[in-house]
């Protein structure tokens, strides 16, 4: 099926894997989402922006969340695939800034060589990306370091393999439907993800301020970029939270996707603030995140969770900033970022934890209907647990019309879906399958 669909070997093959193995998906999704967030600290060696990578990760855009964190094969695809572009980064730094650092051990250069190799089978934008920084970089190491251009050369050839093992699959090709090429096809797509990323925008447009303040001492333009910043946010807000403002709402739309190109372009323009292995860090950091997006203008379809790496690599690239402007290191700073990730993240446990009760009656309740044939007595009736939280996770099929789900149970395709409301059945067992059926005959003509 594969090699005729796509070329996500590894991100669709971990999906399915997943699926049977929920421990090892779980190992999967915390060591993913732990190399993301100690990547910050390897930059910049402050555990309050480790912290706050955290909190950005909660609390980014719903639609963004729901279609990675809360969906197997769109986090197996889209966060993993993240990991290569971050170690890259790291092991870029490290091997070409510390002086001390002529190339790289054996071992670390296999490593690397072989992340490079399987990252290129999740995600075709950045499998893209990687096969381009890798050979941007090999002249980036002839200019800067020339003891180790030979680990990028090699770096190159395995991403190379990569991408051409990927893109060798027939799916690419064929004209399955599945993928759609035209210029402009996913552009007002890519327009409504970023005005729904405001609030990182208005992060980001704070960032750069404080960093040229700092930097240049008593200029006005930081000043003037904050006010702007923070005159966007206040309409997106306002236009977002009341939809009676649709003029205002317009407006807004073209201000966001403005304010972050004004803040990009204002810090570039103040190249000469930076230090050599901070403007090659940033750099990297925002060409990479803009990579990640550029292919869906001219292929489909496009999603909100094709933002994931863009909002991840601007978070980073934001709280970076801070860094090296030396700002915020108060400990009372530390304490709220600290509050704010207990607060939320205890929010997003028991959001969750209601998600997985609903799950578990459903499973239940499905297995027993199947097991007893239930359906034959009953007008062809099927069950089904309405999952709640919808904003937190995701499926692309409509849950009575689930056809994976229908398939691995073996439900007849002549029965009609019923959803029955999750808390009418959270207080019965999953064990109990026949009083789980009993209560939704009860509640669902």
């Amino acid at each position: 099926m594969f090699f005729n669909y796509d070329g996500r070997y590894v991100g669709d093959g971990l999906a399915i894997i997943g699926m049977h193995y929920p421990i090892l998906a779980a190992l999967i999704y915390g060591m993913t989402l732990s190399i993301i967030i100690y990547s910050i600290y390897s930059l910049t060696k402050r555990l309050d922006l480790m912290i706050g990578t955290f909190v950005a990760i909660l609390i980014m855009p719903r639609g963004i969340f729901a279609q990675t964190i809360g969906w197997k094969a769109g986090f197996f695809n889209y966060a993993l695939s993240i990991v290569p572009i971050l170690i890259l980064l790291l092991v870029t730094k490290y091997i070409l800034f510390d002086s001390k650092v002529n190339k790289l051990p054996l071992y670390n250069l296999i490593a690397v060589c072989i992340i490079l190799f399987f990252g290129s089978f999740m995600s075709e934008p950045i499998t893209l990306t990687i096969l381009i920084d890798t050979l941007v970089l090999i002249f980036v190491a002839n200019f800067l370091k020339k003891s180790v251009v030979k680990d990028f050369f090699y770096f190159f050839f395995f991403s190379l393999l990569g991408t051409i093992a990927m893109f060798a699959n027939r799916g690419y090709w064929k004209n399955t439907g599945v993928h759609k090429y035209s210029l402009g096809a996913s552009i007002p797509q890519i327009l409504l993800q970023l005005r729904s990323e405001y609030i990182l925008i208005f992060i980001l447009g704070l960032c750069v301020s404080l960093f040229i303040l700092k930097r240049s001492g008593n200029s006005h333009l930081p000043y003037v970029l904050a006010g702007f910043d923070i005159l966007v946010f206040v309409l997106a807000v306002v236009s977002d939270k009341i939809v009676l403002f649709n003029k205002i709402s317009r407006l807004s739309n073209y201000l966001v996707i403005l304010c972050l190109g004004v803040s990009i372009i204002v810090f570039f323009c103040n190249y000469n603030l930076l230090n050599k292995d901070e403007f090659w860090i940033s750099l990297f950091l925002v060409l990479n995140a803009f990579a990640s997006i550029i292919p869906y203008i001219v292929v489909s379809p496009f999603g909100p969770r094709s933002m994931l790496c863009f909002y991840i690599l601007m978070v980073i690239f934001s709280f970076y900033l801070v860094a090296i402007s030396n700002s915020l290191t108060r400990k009372c700073f530390i304490i709220l970022i600290s509050c704010m990730a207990f607060l939320y993240g205890s929010f997003i446990l028991f959001k969750a934890n209601q998600i997985n009760v609903a799950k578990t009656r459903n499973s239940a309740l499905i297995e027993y209907q199947v097991k007893n044939k239930t359906y034959i007595a009953n007008n062809n009736r099927f069950y089904y647990v309405q999952i709640p939280n919808t904003d937190m996770w995701w499926n692309p099929r409509l849950q009575t019309h689930d056809d994976p789900i229908i398939s691995y149970y073996k439900i007849p395709n002549t029965t009609v879906g019923k959803l029955v409301p999750w808390y009418e059945v959270k207080n019965i067992s999953s064990n109990q399958g026949e009083l789980l059926f009993k209560k939704a005959k009860k509640l669902v003509k």
